[in-house]
Parts: C-alpha cells; structure tokens; sequence
C-alpha cells in the first residue's frame, strides 16, 4: 500500500511540473507575440528552471534574445535547442539569419544546409542560402538554389537568377534585408527595370489598399555617389507634396564606413479627413553599383520610442553582398 501511494505522488508530481512548465511557455508565446521581448524571457527562463529539457522554452527565448541584439545569448539558447532535438529546421534556420549578422558565413551556410535536409520547404532557405553560396565563390551552387527556389514559388528568385546567373556582368550587388518570418510579410508589389527596382511588402493578411504596416526597398541603378543629406531632403520634400506638414527628423548617419547610409524619420502632423497619418522610418545606404532607398511605415501619426529603435536595429543589420 506504502508503494501505491509514493507512485500516486510522484505521479501527480510530475503531471504539475508539465502544466506549470506549459503555463509559462503559453504565457511568454503571448508576451512575445506583443513585442514584450524582457517579459516573454522572463517567463521562458522561468519554464526552463522547470524544465530543463523544454526545446521550445529555449528556442523562443533565443528568437527574444536575437530580436535584442543579445546574440551571445541567443546562440547559446539555439545551441541548446539543438543539443535537444537536432531535427529541429527552424532552430538551424534561425541560427543561420545570426550567422548572417555575424557575417559567419561558413557557419550560416552549414545550417542551412542543415534545413535544406530537415525541410527544404521553410521559405526563404534556398535564396539566402544561394546569395550566400554566390558571395563565398560557389556560382553553380548559388544558381541551383535560386532555380529551384523559383519553382517552389519564392517570388524573389528571379531578382537573383538576373543578378547572378545570367550572362556574365561583372560583379553584381545587391542589398540584404532579413525580413522577420514570424511577421509573416509578403512581397504585394515588384517593379524590376533597367534603372530601378522596387518592392512592397506588407503583411500577409493586409492588402496595399487596406494595410497597417508597409516596408519598402528602392534598388536605384548606376547612382555610384549621392550626397546623403540630399537624399533625405529630397524624400521630405516629395512626402509634403503627397501630405502637407510632415515632419523630418534626422537619427543618424555614417559617411566615413565602405557604404555610407543615414537614418531619419517622416511624421504626420496630423490626421487627415479622419485618418490616421502615416509615418516612416527611412534607411538610405549608399553601394558601390546602385543608391538604396528603404522604408518601414505605419498608419500612425507618430513612431513609439519602442518602434524606432526596432525599425533602427532592423536596418542597421543590412548587408551589402556582392557574387
């Protein structure tokens, strides 16, 4: 009877350290989904103290870390992740995009050749990987991956098929932007010429008539040398036409690193006809092919401290990477 009633303890027990466990994942999931990045740490590390074995805990918390710029911790989260499960894509995905940042090239490469086995399905993984394959000298390799992303759907497959495996042109370049997966963003509009490319993105459930948050990257061809100022007075300028009292902003600026950029703001003054304003943060960086022009915007009258320094980080994380 004594033996019935140690295995009956122990096994409610271990049923409470499952829920409580599981409560503060669920609890840091819903705090990370509102961008409460410190809060839903808190309550994953407070899952893991639980749980030691809680893959989900320590990949989420490493998406946290990263999106703060902790890249020290948030790769010893994803390497404990995989420690627990080494089929896990999406933490070989992830890791990669830190890699990328770290400019670890090698290292990036190695998982995405991880995801390419696990799920060749994650979008995106074969055109970062083929632009990677392309910077690192491997042309054929960069050129199979963009084919076959093409034919799985990845509409920005042929920007880089143009780029890099048509012809011999030269050198090409092109500007990287690691669009957040989880904010599941889609490409709602491209325009590719000889002189200018565009692209909108917007969200996945958002059309471009209907929408509350826009990015948009302006590849300008054969500008070799712009002045920067210029550049952001001239987008002020060409803002008050389309809506009268904007206001700019200057944020910051380097002139004297290998492609010069400058960061500033444009801001309603105002609603207009019971609409809220829209307002933006604008990323200008200079390459040595093309001049690029890329903004993130809201339908809001004003950017929170808290998205400024997002939408900051964001494009301070671009790459400039040449085949």
């Amino acid at each position: 009877m004594k033996k019935l009633i140690i295995i009956f303890i122990v096994t409610i027990s271990a049923t409470a350290f499952g829920q409580s466990a599981k409560k503060l994942l669920q609890s840091g999931m819903e705090k990370h989904k509102l961008q409460d990045f410190h809060g839903a740490i808190i309550d994953y590390s407070q899952a893991i103290i639980i749980d030691k074995k809680n893959r989900d805990a320590y990949y989420n918390r490493g998406i946290c870390e990263f999106a703060l710029d902790n890249l020290d911790e948030a790769i010893k989260d994803f390497n404990k992740t995989l420690e627990l499960d080494p089929k896990y894509a999406d933490a070989y995905y992830t890791r990669a995009r830190l890699y990328v940042k770290l400019e670890k090239y090698n290292e990036a490469l190695a998982d995405l050749d991880k995801v390419v086995k696990l799920d060749p399905t994650t979008p995106s993984v074969l055109t970062i990987r083929g632009q990677i394959r392309a910077q690192t000298g491997n042309k054929k390799g960069a050129c199979e991956d963009f084919q076959t992303a093409k034919t799985k759907g990845d509409t920005q497959a042929d920007k880089f098929i143009t780029q890099y495996c048509e012809g011999e042109q030269g050198v090409g370049e092109s500007l990287i932007l690691q669009w957040n997966e989880s904010e599941k963003w889609k490409i709602a509009e491209e325009v590719n010429n000889k002189d200018v490319q565009v692209l909108r993105l917007i969200h996945s459930n958002e059309t471009l008539d209907n929408w509350t948050e826009m990015g948009t990257m302006f590849s300008i061809k054969g500008i070799t040398s712009s002045n920067l100022d210029s550049a952001m007075n001239m987008m002020y300028e060409e803002a008050q036409v389309k809506e009268p009292g904007m206001q700019l902003t200057f944020v910051e600026k380097d002139e004297n690193t290998k492609f010069p950029w400058i960061l500033f703001t444009l801001e309603s003054s105002s609603t207009i006809k019971d609409k809220p304003g829209e307002s933006q943060l604008w990323f200008i960086i200079q390459g040595k092919d093309a001049l690029y022009s890329n903004y993130r915007a809201v339908k809001s009258p004003k950017l929170s401290n808290e998205l400024k320094d997002k939408w900051i980080r964001f494009f301070k994380s671009a790459k400039i990477l040449y085949k």
